[in-house]
């Protein structure tokens, strides 16, 4: 169910943590999308991630790739600046996928794998004010790549949907999703 940001938000932090379970040990990665009004990315500079941290027009930044999920707190996370979005940019959609591994893993062996979205001041306010949170662990404990959350642009503004799309094939059936080649 879509829900309209408050138009006073001018820029989100997306962020997300995790804490592995006892018996495993993984990396997470949070990575989004800019879509056109076909929900296609117009090219490589349209996917933000790990090996391409900034947006075309530096809308969108990731913080850096924490490979451990020990960090209390925000592992990683996306300053997302509205304003700086390209105008045929009709929706961002921000994805949490298993970095390569030997095994697959999926949500569920995780004690805690929370996306969340708040409204910021700048990139360095770290976001207590969330208007969305979701634990992928106990809502979406069978998946191993999800596409969690989507910004949508709508005439009056910004609005925001848990969407929780699974992807069987982590991030590179995302890439194909959203139009995209990519080697990642």
């Amino acid at each position: 169910m879509k829900m309209q940001l408050d138009n006073s938000v001018k820029n989100i932090r997306v962020g997300l943590s995790w804490t592995s379970g006892r018996e495993y040990s993984f990396d997470l990665d949070l990575s989004a999308f800019l879509l056109d009004e076909k929900e296609l990315a117009r090219g490589d500079e349209d996917f933000v991630f790990y090996n391409n941290p900034v947006s075309v027009g530096e809308a969108l930044r990731l913080s850096g790739d924490d490979r451990s999920g020990i960090v209390n707190g925000t592992n990683e996370s996306i300053y997302v600046e509205l304003e700086k979005i390209p105008e045929n940019i009709r929706k961002v959609v921000f994805c949490v996928t298993f970095d390569e591994t030997e095994e697959e893993h999926i949500f569920g062996e995780a004690e805690s794998i929370v996306l969340y979205a708040a409204g910021v001041t700048d990139e360095f306010d770290k976001g207590d004010s969330q208007f969305c949170s979701i634990d992928l662990a106990k809502h979406c404990a069978q998946s191993c790549a999800m596409a969690v959350l989507a910004l949508s642009r709508s005439e009056t503004g910004w609005e925001y949907d848990i969407i929780c799309d699974s992807a069987d094939f982590g991030l590179l059936e995302l890439c194909s999703r959203y139009g995209l080649a990519a080697e990642v």
